[in-house]
């Protein structure tokens, strides 16, 4: 193979000056990805070390059209002979993505840094696709889930599930964050990763769909220029991952928050004289402390799912005296005797049919049966069979357009079964996938009370689960107003296109450094191209060793991944 630069000056451990050769003039090499090696000697032994590059910044210069005399002549004559073209001079610079320590016969021992910077002169050769493979192909977990966009080469992700190393597992749960405005691919692109991790059979995985973007299976609908679907991707697995869809219409909530707020919702709260959002909110919060504390016959507590209509009345006379003290009667009012109280227990009289069909009503959504499921025993599928679930909690004709509630039931019940289970000796192993998280972690969710219960208990969950097994994956379409405490926890952050400009932009400047950022602005618009390019930090970049971003243009359609990664997929997976 024949080089196509050559190291010039100056030089760094991770950052070089090269000299393209006439030769490769005109290939493609912005973002192409290309190799050299040196030999640096330490205690009196030879170490022989490969490093990858990705290569920017490329510069071409003519001294003859930069001198101004010259610069007159070309203005009246056009180009000059022999000068213009054959004198250019172009340069480029490259990145160190990673450095690898090779044994005496060229095989890849482990990944290393560079010592000294290399020599001037050093040869630069383009990296091949058996090139790549041969860096990284004793790594468990490899996934192919995108392109070099500079040469088309195929880039390695180390896509593994959470358990021991010894096992092939990461150690630890990762915790990730894909960000992109509309129309930048991140959804794809976290479907084509969720696809990388789902390869480990290992591991369980959980996906929160507010949107049914991944329940309906309908990636860039408005672009017929992609053509992806999960369920098949997951279907046609080595290891067969069947897709479990289901919505919160078809599963039992078990919270007693979740059914004060139904309750709430329905207007159970106002009909009994608890005016305004406030009042309500405390009232349902009181409401749900009595439901924490009812037991049966043998002490056990009673689950929601088990209230009866007989219960309502003496909760309803509860409430009352509640209303006594919260709207501040008079005082030496005994609890339950002031008028307020006497008009909650009126209101009940007076509407007391309407107000146990709302209290009926709330209570379908709780009950086991009709092909329901307890929320719990869902979770549990995903965290101890290892199941692949899609859940989709989008209220259909809603007039609070986020959820939070359910989302805060799906946490609470969440990290229950986690705790359940860490208790009795098992170990979780899963992958939470949460799409739209900007609507419950970012600046909109802090508007209301519940928006900021969610936000917290995300931030929380994240900082909970971690050292459980349980990772977390975040699609969002903001950074600046995202939540502080969850953008800390990411190990793994992939940016996608609309970050350019105001806070954003200074989010990324600082997370991806000056030249990274430069590199950043330089990628493509996806609404031009039609291909979704992105950039990658953090412990899945499998060819670095070195922190430096990775530049990743996804793939295009199913069949494009499935080729890319025929050590997941069957020969038979891809419809010809």
């Amino acid at each position: 193979m024949q080089p196509i630069a050559i190291i010039g000056s100056p030089n760094s451990t991770t950052t070089f000056t090269v000299d393209i050769l006439e030769s490769a003039r005109d290939r493609a090499l912005d973002h192409a990805w290309v190799t050299f090696e040196v030999v640096e000697r330490f205690n009196g032994k030879a170490y022989r070390k490969r490093a990858l590059c990705q290569l920017g910044g490329i510069v071409t210069r003519n001294r003859w059209h930069e001198d101004p005399v010259i610069r007159a002549v070309i203005k009246h004559q056009g180009a000059l002979p022999a000068l213009s073209g054959e004198s250019d001079l172009t340069s480029a610079q490259l990145t160190a993505l990673g450095v690898f320590l090779l044994s005496e016969d060229g095989n890849v021992r482990r990944r290393t840094t560079l010592s000294t910077p290399p020599p001037s002169g050093t040869p630069v050769y383009p990296a091949t696709a058996e090139a790549l493979q041969e860096l990284v192909h004793t790594e468990p977990g490899i996934f192919y889930a995108g392109q070099s966009p500079g040469d088309g080469l195929p880039v390695p992700l180390t896509l593994r599930h959470f358990g021991s190393t010894e096992e092939g597992g990461f150690g630890e749960a990762v915790m990730m964050g894909v960000f992109g405005q509309t129309r930048s691919g991140k959804s794809i692109l976290a479907a084509q990763i969720l696809a990388g991790f789902a390869a480990n059979p290992a591991l369980g995985l959980l996906v929160l769909d507010p949107q049914g973007e991944f329940g309906r299976d309908r990636f860039a609908t408005s672009d017929h220029r992609v053509d992806f679907s999960i369920k098949r991707l997951l279907g046609t697995l080595q290891v067969r991952r069947e897709v479990i869809v289901t919505n919160t219409d078809e599963v039992a909530l078990e919270g007693a928050e979740a059914f004060t707020e139904m309750l709430r919702r329905a207007g159970f709260f106002e009909s009994l004289g608890f005016k305004g959002a406030n009042k309500e909110r405390e009232a349902g919060e009181r409401l749900a402390g009595l439901l924490a504390e009812l037991s049966n016959e043998e002490g056990k507590r009673r689950p929601i799912r088990d209230l009866r209509v007989a219960d309502l009345p003496l909760l309803v006379k509860d409430l009352a005296r509640f209303a006594d003290v919260i709207y501040a009667s008079r005082p030496g009012t005994t609890p339950g005797e002031g008028q307020r109280a006497m008009d909650v227990l009126a209101r009940y009289q007076l509407d007391e049919s309407r107000l146990k069909r709302i209290w009926l009503q709330a209570l379908t959504a709780f009950r086991i049966g009709s092909g329901r499921v307890p929320l719990s025993q869902v979770i549990q599928q995903v965290l101890n069979d290892k199941a692949v679930v899609v859940l989709s909690f989008a209220q259909e004709g809603s007039h609070d357009a986020v959820p939070y509630f359910l989302l805060n039931e799906i946490l609470t019940r969440l990290r229950q079964v986690i705790h359940r289970s860490f208790n009795k000796g098992q170990t979780s192993n899963a992958l939470v996938l949460l799409d739209e998280a900007h609507l419950f972690a970012g600046e909109h969710a802090s508007e209301s009370s519940d928006g900021v219960r969610t936000r917290t208990l995300l931030a929380q969950s994240v900082r909970m689960t971690g050292k459980y097994g349980v990772g977390w994956m975040f699609i969002t379409q903001t950074l600046h107003d995202f939540d502080k405490t969850i953008l800390r926890q990411l190990q793994v952050k992939i940016f996608g296109q609309g970050f350019k400009l105001g806070a954003d932009r200074e989010y990324v400047e600082a997370e991806l450094g000056k030249e990274g950022f430069a590199r950043y602005c330089s990628l493509p618009d996806p609404k031009r191209t039609g291909r979704y390019t992105f950039m990658i930090t953090g412990p899945i970049v499998a060819l670095g060793s070195l922190g430096t971003p990775l530049v990743l243009q996804g793939f295009r359609a199913s069949d494009d991944l499935i080729r890319a990664n025929p050590h997941c997929f069957p020969a038979n997976a891809i419809l010809w």
